[in-house]
């Protein structure tokens, strides 16, 4: 299998936000987006404080649990396959070429699509999930995202 991350990818954070604050933030997404993208951005010398207020809104991913899930749901796909800790779509029929790495703390989704369906297994499996491009200055609630046809 080939794939390429290059300049017409996209990177994606997803991050699992606490009740209180999926609550807080429901309405008015480019709060959080903005808070974390300054946590994104923090020094070296401010990590530990930054570490501090991360933690404070975002819970962790059940790792494990969660590589199991989606390998089981996608493993005899044509379009899936698995490399160490990577999860890849490469499914020809959409053009799509998506790589996710899930963290403890937050999943990192490389794509070439705008709504990878990686998306989809997120809002099945996981509540108040929380996606940013920090290059690209977008965020969403993955519940909230909708797909035009």
């Amino acid at each position: 299998m080939y794939y390429d991350i290059g300049d017409d990818m996209r990177i994606y954070y997803a991050f699992k936000i606490k009740n209180e604050f999926y609550e807080i933030y429901r309405e008015t997404p480019s709060v959080l987006y903005s808070f974390l993208n300054q946590l994104y951005h923090f020094k070296k010398e401010d990590l530990d404080y930054g570490n501090n207020l991360f933690r404070q809104i975002v819970n962790i991913f059940d790792k494990e649990e969660l590589d199991k899930r989606l390998f089981i749901k996608l493993h005899n796909k044509m379009k899936y396959c698995k490399r160490g800790d990577e999860h890849i779509i490469n499914n020809l029929y959409r053009d799509e070429v998506s790589i996710m790495k899930i963290k403890r703390s937050y999943i990192i989704i490389n794509s070439n699509k705008n709504c990878t369906e990686f998306f989809d297994f997120l809002k099945e499996e996981e509540e108040h999930v929380f996606v940013c491009d920090f290059i690209n200055h977008d965020y969403f609630y993955v519940n909230e995202l909708k797909m035009l046809v």
